[in-house]
């Protein structure tokens, strides 16, 4: 399976010291067998910005996809 990520409307929702909540929204693109599955979704990020990069801590991810045909794996989202 290949697949296609894209982040768009990056949301700063929270900084608290030296926490950052962060929220996007993503389509997803999937390619399998000559069939295209399209997915999207919500994902919304804690980040510990204390060290010398970014780490993430928490991570939720909401599917707005509303009929998924087969088993999807993390790849995916």
């Amino acid at each position: 399976t290949r697949t296609n990520h894209h982040i768009s409307n990056i949301e700063l929702v929270e900084q608290t010291g030296s926490q950052v909540k962060l929220r996007c929204d993503w389509p997803t693109m999937s390619v399998r067998y000559n069939h295209t599955e399209h997915f999207c979704g919500t994902s919304f990020y804690t980040l510990d910005v204390s060290g010398a990069s970014p780490l993430i801590t928490e991570k939720k991810v909401v599917l707005k996809t509303d009929y998924i045909r087969h088993v999807i794996d993390v790849y995916h989202v």
